[in-house]
């Protein structure tokens, strides 16, 4: 069935200013990029938007509604509301009836459906994945139903539990009479589970997925309701879930508490507000030492954007938000998993926006053999958070274990010199590379001055000159910096110029002539054998930018050059 376009209705920015449709199956086709936020939105599809549109539908009939964005071709979030009273007018008055990101199928677009009564009004929203923006599409298609249907008043919310837990999960239903209930786990139906509470004794590994509801008619019309996702965290933290999108990662971390303060080496990472408040938000009870977070990535989604994790072709990956409770050295694995993975972590300063906000630390594939689990190991700080990706090789996907250890007796390391720094002397023309000898622990930033003056965008541990030429030479201090401290050195880079000779014969001799550059010192060093070495004039010159000439006279033969310093 083709949707036809809805006749003179649009949708609206302003919720105050949203229009009304009634049509049993429709098309509203419109852009979202001047959309906004109102203060007070819900979040639409219970993730961040930016650019929501509205649109309110009235029941014609009891039945089953549809709403998708199938053909919007970008990451849309959609949400159903009704207003808990009668006399309901504002954000705050709406009861959220369904609710999705990524629909099944679907990969980016959304599909919600619920049972309606007739007369009833439903308020439409739909936005932008984390302010997503493109051309909407929301069509709808109704199944009208002789008598009422059962409506599905309140879900299970996602949520991780302990191994062995016997766990209950239970939708909140009406007018439950004449319809039927059966249970979908991963999207395979649970044999015998026909209610609308769904107990599992001793949880397990194999239970760990995303589970929903179908409610159906006596009149064989059905829909699914908000799915609800259940991980596994051994240590109890029942708020931290790994996730298919690297942006909700942080609604959802493993943390520890954490304490606030100052410090001027936070504060140039990006870690301190200028209040010099941490600003991580989030605080829970003290874990993170040692356990695993344990989740199914059947459902993972791919974006064209993300990086191959560690240089491997991927496309499922979960990402978690790691928080130390103290510092030390992680050790992190997915021995367990079903499927081949390959392993990351990635950190990030200030506000994490975008892929391009990742510093990568460390990866792994293959640890323990062909087509296995991942292991890496790496330094971490309590003061910052780090993000693991789990990912599927080759797009693999099935039950990912990562397990997580803390040894507080390796703490990481502020920046130390190692050894220090020789003055450096290159011929104009070459190829110099001037580094840092620094060692400490990772994510370590770097800034770089010539003379005093900041280099602008030079913040790696190395500097390189290609062709270099004598307006390079300078004093080149750097400081390197992690969350621990800093430590500052410097290079003094001296770049000289061959000399051009010139040779001409004169009474009792040679006469030897050569260009000087400023600065530059310049030594005759003469030899009657090569191979025996050279020795030195007394009395070096200092470069004035004239030529210096010398005078050989007529003793035999030898040998004659110029050194530059």
């Amino acid at each position: 069935m083709f949707a036809e376009f809805a006749r003179g209705q649009s949708l609206q920015d302003l919720f105050t200013n949203r229009e009304t449709i009634t049509d049993t199956t429709g098309l509203l086709e419109q852009t979202n990029h001047a959309a906004t936020v109102e203060a007070g939105e819900p979040k639409h599809g219970g993730k961040v938007g930016g650019h929501s549109l509205w649109v309110s539908w009235v029941a014609p009939t009891n039945g089953v509604v549809r709403f998708k964005t199938e053909a919007s071709a970008f990451d849309t979030l959609l949400s159903a509301y009704q207003f808990a009273t009668p006399n309901g007018s504002t954000f705050a008055d709406l009861r959220e009836v369904a609710r999705v990101d990524d629909s099944e199928g679907l990969e980016d677009e959304s599909e919600i459906e619920f049972g309606v009564f007739t007369g009833e009004k439903y308020e439409i929203a739909v936005d932008g994945y984390f302010g997503a923006v493109g051309t909407v599409e929301l069509s709808w298609n109704f199944d009208s139903l002789a008598v009422p249907p059962a409506k599905v008043l309140a879900s299970p919310p996602d949520r991780s539990v302990n191994l062995n837990e016997t766990i209950s999960l239970i939708y909140t239903v009406t007018n439950a009479t004449g319809s039927q209930f059966n249970w979908y786990f991963n999207g395979n139906e649970i044999p015998s589970a026909t209610s609308t509470n769904l107990v599992i004794p001793n949880f397990q590994a194999t239970n760990v997925g995303r589970y929903k509801l179908r409610v159906s008619s006596s009149e064989g019309i059905h829909y699914f309701s908000i799915p609800t996702e259940i991980q596994i965290n051994t240590e109890g933290a029942s708020n931290t879930l790994a996730q298919p999108k690297f942006r909700d990662a942080p609604a959802t971390p493993l943390i520890s508490e954490i304490a606030t303060g100052g410090g001027s080496s936070l504060r140039a990472l990006g870690l301190l507000s200028p209040s010099g408040g941490i600003t991580i938000s989030g605080f829970g009870v003290v874990r993170g030492y040692n356990g695993s977070q344990i989740f199914n990535t059947t459902y993972a989604v791919t974006n064209i954007l993300e990086p191959p994790h560690c240089g491997v072709a991927g496309g499922a990956a979960y990402w978690l938000i790691y928080q130390a409770p103290t510092n030390g050295t992680l050790t992190l694995d997915t021995l367990g998993s079903t499927y081949d993975t390959v392993l990351e972590v990635y950190t990030f300063n200030g506000t994490l926006t975008g892929y391009q906000d990742l510093i990568s630390l460390v990866c792994a594939n293959d640890s323990f053999g062909t087509n296995g689990p991942s292991r890496v190991q790496l330094p971490v700080v309590n003061a910052r958070q780090y993000l693991i990706a789990v990912d599927g090789v080759n797009g693999a996907f099935g039950t990912a274990w990562l397990n997580y250890s803390l040894n507080t007796n390796q703490p990481p390391q502020a920046p130390s010199i190692i050894v220090a720094p020789k003055p450096l002397t290159v011929a104009a023309g070459s190829t110099v590379t001037l580094v840092a000898p620094v060692t400490g622990s990772m994510p370590m930033a770097f800034t770089w001055r010539k003379d005093t003056v900041l280099m602008a965008g030079q913040s790696a541990a190395a500097l390189t000159f290609v062709n270099v030429t004598n307006t390079a030479s300078g004093n080149y201090a750097f400081t390197a910096i992690n969350d621990l401290g800093s430590v500052t050195g410097t290079i003094a880079l001296k770049v000289v110029v061959p000399p051009y000779c010139t040779l001409v014969r004169i009474p009792n001799g040679m006469q030897l002539g050569y260009l000087t550059f400023s600065n530059q010192i310049y030594t005759i060093e003469e030899s009657t054998n090569l191979s025996t070495g050279w020795s030195a004039w007394p009395g070096s010159l200092v470069g004035n930018g004239l030529t210096n000439f010398f005078t050989v006279v007529n003793s035999g033969t030898k040998f004659y050059r110029v050194r530059v310093e």
